[in-house]
């Protein structure tokens, strides 16, 4: 390939690592709903970071990362990840930012729940390998099942604690603000 013009061999590379990224956000979902634990530790950078609109998770560094997710499948059953779409964007040879959409059913202390989320994701290129670097989820919606029918009319759509919690989407973002004060 060295002797490709240099502005091909950028947009091949940057092909490569979107499609690197896209099976890498795959990978990260049937990892979850495997629950392979041993795995998780390669989907991320070596100090990696995940945290969420509603607080509730912030963690740092694979050794954490390992932890919080162990938590978090002892409160969950079977879960169901399906991702959606994402729009990737290559900032250079290492790094890469996305939003993927998605949703999820879960059982969460064994009650069925649905979820749609978005992930606000950066990547980096570490050890040859597109990996997390940050993942920052966002809830539209993650309510249970016999609740769902509705809840798109109220804001309080976060209803997996104890005290139902806004939405952290679509209402918050900027498009949304500016489309209702304007119409």
């Amino acid at each position: 390939m060295a002797d490709l013009d240099p502005s091909l061999l950028a947009r091949i590379e940057a092909i490569e690592a979107d499609l690197a990224i896209r099976s890498l956000v795959a990978r990260y979902a049937f990892v979850m709903d495997d629950r392979d634990v041993d795995a998780i530790p390669a989907l991320f950078t070596t100090n990696a970071k995940v945290t969420t609109g509603d607080g509730v998770m912030n963690s740092q560094g694979r050794d954490e990362l390992v932890k919080l997710y162990e938590g978090r499948f002892a409160k969950l059953g079977a879960t169901n990840h399906v991702v959606h779409g994402m729009d990737v964007t290559i900032d250079g040879p290492t790094t890469a930012h996305a939003t993927v959409s998605s949703t999820a059913e879960v059982q969460r202390n064994g009650v069925h729940q649905v979820v749609a989320l978005r992930y606000h994701d950066t990547y980096e290129k570490e050890d040859g390998a597109w990996r997390i670097a940050t993942r920052h989820m966002l809830y539209f919606y993650y309510v249970p099942l016999d609740q769902y029918p509705g809840i798109l009319g109220t804001l309080k759509r976060n209803l997996t604690y104890a005290e139902p919690m806004d939405a952290d989407f679509p209402e918050k973002t900027p498009g949304f603000v500016k489309y209702i004060a304007t119409h």
